[in-house]
């Protein structure tokens, strides 16, 4: 269930009404100028050119987040926190300042500072129904590898988790990247399964750790012609530890990206959200299938 839907709405909206003023201040700096205040000055343009600036790099910092399902409420109230603060600023400006601005100028800051404040408050009610999600997922950067994690806590017993786990063909069912997973050989350490992608596309992969009952990994053979992710390194790593009540699995993933130094930043800047996403949602389907079986 997206619990920051509401909440995203409002960002969404925050950020295109920011980045629409944001692109008039810094191309009519003049125009807004003359509008606005009622003497000229020489510092006008350039203060409100600064401050469209500051807004369209504003608006594009929520487009990340109202894009992002995983956006938390501490994210979500301080950027309402900040749309008070323009709404008091405002307040502020009309208090102290008033005698700079021209009647199209004080309506101008009123009506910016009332829309402000309903994005604040669809913002503040938005995040007070986000849930933190039970697939913990992270991507992080280090050095040129990306390093990716998600855990969950399922109520199913170690056993049931462990077998789900390593039900290779069934894998399929809840990696939605993955169309087919068929057994080449072997069992256990060695054992080497093939994946095929949505387009046909297939590789291998080798199980290079296998602790019975608790964990094992396999490395991806990126090196297949018809590979279809830019990437030169790949190793996955499944794990179970019993908890008081249920288990808790734990998925790793080590991947070094392929291309210079420009391409290799992009494709870690533009994964880390992809892969917060496939690893949350192949933990909640995993999840569902282990309790689903546990009840069984």
């Amino acid at each position: 269930m997206d619990t920051s839907r509401n909440a995203r709405l409002f960002l969404g909206l925050n950020a295109a009404f920011s980045l629409l003023i944001g692109i008039d201040l810094v191309f009519a700096p003049a125009f807004a100028a003359e509008l606005i205040f009622l003497e000229p000055a020489g510092w006008q343009s350039l203060v409100l050119r600064i401050l469209g600036a500051g807004l369209i790099v504003f608006a594009l910092d929520l487009i990340l987040m109202a894009t992002d399902r995983f956006v938390t409420k501490g994210q979500v109230l301080f950027i309402s926190a900040l749309d008070l603060g323009w709404v008091l600023g405002s307040g502020a400006l009309l208090i102290f300042a008033n005698q700079l601005f021209s009647g199209f100028g004080v309506a101008a800051i009123v009506a910016v500072a009332v829309f402000v404040a309903v994005f604040a408050l669809g913002q503040y009610f938005g995040a007070q129904r986000i849930v933190a999600p039970l697939s913990q997922a992270s991507v992080r950067s280090a050095g040129e590898k990306l390093l990716a994690s998600v855990s969950r806590t399922v109520a199913a017993p170690k056993d049931v988790v462990w077998k789900v786990m390593t039900d290779h063909p069934r894998y399929a069912d809840v990696a939605d990247n993955i169309s087919k997973v068929e057994i080449v050989a072997g069992n256990g350490e060695g054992m080497q399964r093939r994946c095929y992608g949505l387009k046909g596309e297939n590789w291998l992969e080798t199980c290079d750790l296998f602790d019975e009952g608790h964990a094992f990994g396999f490395r991806i053979h990126t090196e297949a012609d018809d590979y279809p992710y830019p990437i030169s390194k790949l190793h996955g790593e499944w794990s179970v530890v019993p908890m008081e009540e249920g288990s808790k699995f734990t998925i790793d993933i080590e991947a070094t990206p392929k291309g210079n130094f420009l391409t290799r930043t992009l494709f870690k800047a533009a994964a880390k959200r992809q892969f917060k996403k496939v690893l949350a949602d192949l933990a909640d389907a995993w999840a569902a299938r282990m309790e689903r079986e546990a009840r069984a």
